[in-house]
């Protein structure tokens, strides 16, 4: 055991030792100080192995001669063979360290921020009230108190019935939930006639509150008076009692006929790529704006060219405090030549256009009914047109005026 564990701190060798002198050349190790250790003969090979010290083996030399032997190493062991691959490796060795120490920084820190059951609050406006409280992206996670940000999520947004903050690793998880403030402010009714926002025919008619002015089957013009504002309290022999001014309510269903028209010209402008590109990168920090591109590469060879930019921000979590973007802005040359349109290609793009109207139309809440595109080529254009039937529940109202309604 001392020898091991002194051998390993002095550096030892496993050493085989072949000629016929080697009992001799054991006993002159011993007459001059030389210490060997877990001696063992192979009768089958006539080899003699052991183990010696580092330093004591620089003087076999001069023994082996007068034993007509030869020593040669079969093993190195202990600390200073470590450090000589230490030495051979150094920047190996230098960079498990630096992974090591940068492993536990990052550890140490904390690197996102999960805010969940939010919908009346944006997480964007959430990480700066957190900021603002000094809990943010690259925070040392000894630093946070998950009751402390409780308690004061819960005292700073009235309209946030529950918190819970979680430290998971090297992540701060939120989850929260939010009471709808009940407003019991009322609200004071604002005598109105509900009025046709187009013009068509009435498809269907329910009053809740107010009178009827037209029936189901009626055709109407744009802001004709569909529910009167005006409610007629009718006594027992059908005599009028009274008028009260509410404002009216029921649902009235209008159906119309919008005309639709849209045109290509034939001839146009064709664009294309010609291959030319140009590169130029963009890191923006707080205290810097830093351009990278290759000046052999000129830009003002270009006529004409289409730039796309791609990239943002880098470590979102990090926004708050240290904001760091990168963008790669790429300059493609372009060129125009002349064409035309072939009435497949036409008609694809009116098509196109027709279907982006009716999107728009359904987001209005108009109900498609009917919707047929006629496309015909006229001159050095292509033409298109359609009369889209629509349907929608009208929901536009006139203030009452002090008029006789």
């Amino acid at each position: 055991m001392v020898h091991k564990v002194a051998g390993w701190f002095k550096g030892y060798l496993l050493i085989r030792v072949t000629g016929y002198g080697s009992r001799r050349f054991v006993n002159l190790c011993r007459n001059h100080g030389i210490e060997l250790w877990l001696i063992r003969y192979d009768d089958s090979e006539d080899m003699l192995y052991c183990r010696i010290f580092l330093k004591d083996f620089y003087r076999l030399r001069p023994i082996a001669r007068k034993c007509k032997v030869w020593a040669v190493v079969k093993e190195r062991s202990g600390f200073p063979f470590v450090i000589d691959l230490v030495r051979k490796r150094l920047s190996f060795f230098i960079g498990v360290c630096v992974f090591i120490c940068l492993l536990f920084f990052l550890s140490s820190r904390i690197w996102g921020i999960s805010i969940e059951g939010q919908s009346l609050h944006t997480r964007e406006s959430l990480l700066k009230y957190l900021d603002s409280h000094n809990v943010y992206g690259g925070m040392a996670v000894k630093d946070v108190e998950c009751n402390t940000i409780r308690e004061d999520m819960r005292h700073s947004f009235e309209d946030i019935s529950w918190v819970s903050v979680e430290l998971r690793g090297s992540r701060i998880l939120i989850k929260l939930k939010e009471a709808q403030l009940v407003q019991e402010k009322e609200k004071k009714e604002i005598p109105a006639n509900l009025v046709a926002e187009d013009a068509g025919t009435v498809i269907s008619i329910v009053t809740s509150k107010g009178t009827a002015k037209v029936r189901a089957g009626d055709k109407v013009k744009k802001n004709k008076v569909l529910i009167s504002g005006i409610d007629k309290i009718i006594g027992d022999g059908d005599e009028l009692i009274r008028k009260r001014r509410v404002r009216a309510e029921g649902k009235v269903v209008i159906e119309s006929v919008k005309k639709y028209q849209d045109e290509l010209i034939e001839k146009y402008s064709k664009k294309e790529y010609t291959g030319r590109k140009k590169y130029l990168y963009n890191i923006i920090t707080p205290v810097s704006n830093v351009f990278f591109y290759n000046p052999l590469n000129n830009l003002e060879t270009y006529k004409k060219y289409d730039i796309i930019r791609e990239g943002g921000q880098i470590f979102r979590e990090l926004s708050q405090r240290f904001p760091v973007y990168f963008w790669r802005q790429c300059f493609a040359e372009v060129k125009y030549t002349d064409a035309m349109y072939l009435e497949e290609e036409a008609k694809e793009i009116l098509n196109e256009r027709f279907g982006y109207y009716l999107e728009e139309q359904e987001n209005n809440g108009y109900k498609i009914m009917d919707a047929r595109l006629f496309v015909r080529k006229e001159g050095g254009r292509y033409i298109a047109y359609s009369d889209v039937k629509v349907q929608k529940e009208q929901v536009i109202y006139n203030k009452l005026n002090g008029k006789k309604e």
